[in-house]
């Protein structure tokens, strides 16, 4: 009998405010560290679920078991993951696309132009709105001053110089113009449509190894079919949930105001 996996939830996260550095510096922390608090689930042949780190990948994807072709777990990590994703995108671009806080905290900026490590700018900053369309750029340190105006000077977003405050030396000042809704609508679809590629790839994947059990002789004619068509069912789950969430985002900037 096939187990229908269950339904995958979607969360997302949003931020009125951007997190303050934390006391170490950026550019001596330590990079690549697993953590050991964490562990990975399997499932045996017989659907129970056990605790091993030998059976999932580095990033916690469990890995599919031939004995057991119709778990989909692995399938529906990723698809899960690529859910956050866009589904966090989307969520900015309904709280206010460019002008939203978290967009402008995202901004990668490199701290040391001899190294090549790079960091979102609200781990080297607060970033605070103002009042209208004015932020402001708090930054912890005065040597992440310069690298942080010239990331938003070669912003295709922003591309403007911020204003330092004549109060504050580590007081950065932004006005961002609000996007147009021909922009916002492009940029929703653009990204629906790479929600949409991200399940189809995930999908494929599974497929191309579902053929290669076959022709190793671990799946039967028969349960490569059922597995074929619960794949297809599965994605056309996560695909109607991309054309909703596309609906709904493009209801909202029809009908803002002002705009």
């Amino acid at each position: 009998m096939i187990r229908n996996p269950g339904a995958t939830h979607f969360c997302s996260r949003y931020f009125s405010h951007t997190p303050c550095l934390a006391k170490a510096n950026p550019k001596e922390r330590s990079k690549g560290k697993p953590d050991s608090s964490k562990s990975n689930t399997a499932r045996s042949p017989d659907g129970s679920s056990s605790s091993s780190s030998a059976a999932a990948a580095p990033d916690g994807r469990p890995k599919p078991n031939p004995e057991d072709p119709f778990e989909l777990a692995d399938l529906e990590f990723s698809w899960k993951k690529g859910a956050d994703h866009f589904e966090d995108l989307l969520k900015k671009m309904r709280a206010g696309g460019r002008f939203n806080p978290d967009v402008i905290g995202e901004l990668r900026v490199r701290p040391d132009k001899k190294l090549p490590e790079s960091f979102p700018l609200h781990e080297l900053a607060a970033v605070v709105p103002k009042g209208g369309r004015n932020i402001s750029v708090l930054v912890h340190e005065e040597a992440f001053v310069k690298p942080i105006m010239s990331a938003i000077q070669n912003s295709a977003d922003f591309n403007q110089q911020p204003q330092r405050s004549e109060d504050n030396e580590l007081e950065l000042m932004l006005k961002i113009e609000p996007e147009k809704k021909e922009g916002l609508v492009k940029r929703a679809k653009e990204t629906c449509h790479s929600w949409r590629e991200q399940i189809r790839a995930e999908t494929h994947k599974r497929d191309v190894l579902a053929k290669k059990w076959h022709k190793d002789g671990h799946l039967t004619s028969d349960d490569k079919a059922r597995l074929e068509k619960e794949l297809k069912k599965q994605q056309d789950k996560r695909m109607a949930v991309v054309d909703t969430k596309e609906k709904e985002i493009l209801q909202h900037i029809a009908t803002r105001d002002g705009r």
